[in-house]
């Protein structure tokens, strides 16, 4: 009986002692001789691991663990999206707007005709001129630069008419205002010769501020010498195409053409009507072309014919051998 006790607080013994030095069901765990680690390592869980924090917010040792890693995302989130994910675009350049071309001035208007007449004693008309006429004027300016400066002469009602009306010679001046309130000219001047006149010349007068960049400061005269347009006294002349005349000056390198149309003028008149007399158009004027066509034409006619009777008569020499 005594045995059996002690053979059991024996067991008791060995169970205990081989709970604290690891056996179980037969297996022997070794232990190390150190003392075991402390009680919070052995119930604690292995916490489960978590992303690492960026390396660019610094770790918050002051607050719990899930609020510094909430705070650590929102403030990198920014920052990787401004350096990395999402660059600034740099703005494209703003295109230098295209400047207007400033618009080139067209040609100028056509002149309008106007009528100016000259009267003389009792009331008598002895010049009338009916014409639309432009100046163009090619001068060097103060820089040495060929200018063209085109004029033209306003109508009857921007303008008047002065003259002389004598027995050989007579001359019709139209003058206007310039646009520096000077006053321009254009003048016609008729010459007699027995039973025909014609225009002798023309003389324009141009105040040098129409003439921009122009090197003198005296007016400008521009002169046409040559006889133009014969007609019978008590006849009108008219000529309703463009005309141009040259006109010269004594300044140098300084030209104009006069362009006139629908031009009718009659001189040396001695009623106080205002119609027009007979008119001589300019369209029946022999041209210097027909009398050379017309020579040309009579010579080759000379030609053939003596050609022609060449033939003839060695053909009628042949006939009269063969008879023989």
């Amino acid at each position: 009986m005594k045995f059996s006790v002690v053979l059991f607080s024996v067991c008791l013994l060995v169970i205990s002692v081989s709970e604290k030095t690891g056996v179980v069901e037969g297996t022997v765990i070794d232990k190390p001789e150190f003392p075991p680690e402390p009680e919070k390592n052995e119930t604690t869980p292995a916490p489960t691991p978590t992303p690492a924090p960026p390396t660019t917010a610094p770790p918050t040792t002051t607050e719990p663990t899930t609020t510094t890693t909430e705070k650590t995302t929102t403030t990198t989130t920014p920052a990787t999206t401004t350096s990395t994910v999402a660059p600034t675009p740099t703005p494209s350049p703003t295109p230098t707007p295209t400047p207007t071309p400033t618009p080139t001035p067209g040609p100028a208007p056509a002149p309008t005709a106007g009528t100016w007449v000259v009267n003389g004693a009792n009331h008598t008309t002895c010049i009338m001129v009916k014409m639309a006429a432009q100046l163009n004027v090619t001068y060097l300016n103060k820089d040495n630069k060929t200018m063209h400066q085109l004029i033209t002469l306003p109508n009857n009602t921007m303008s008047n008419a002065t003259g002389d009306c004598g027995a050989a010679e007579q001359y019709i001046k139209i003058s206007w205002n310039s646009s520096m309130a000077l006053n321009d000219s254009l003048v016609l001047h008729f010459n007699k010769n027995g039973t025909k006149y014609s225009l002798h010349h023309i003389e324009a007068n141009l105040a040098p501020q129409d003439l921009p960049s122009y090197q003198f400061n005296n007016t400008l005269m521009l002169v046409n010498n040559t006889n133009e347009y014969p007609v019978a006294v008590s006849n009108s002349y008219r000529c309703t195409k463009a005309v141009k005349l040259h006109l010269n000056s004594n300044v140098p390198n300084t030209t104009a053409v006069f362009e006139v149309s629908d031009l009718q003028f009659q001189a040396f008149r001695s009623d106080n009507t205002t119609a027009f007399g007979y008119a001589e158009d300019c369209a029946f004027e022999t041209q210097d072309v027909v009398p050379i066509a017309v020579g040309c034409a009579l010579i080759a006619l000379v030609i053939i014919v003596l050609v022609a009777y060449l033939v003839g008569r060695r053909r009628s020499q042949a006939r009269g051998y063969l008879s023989m």
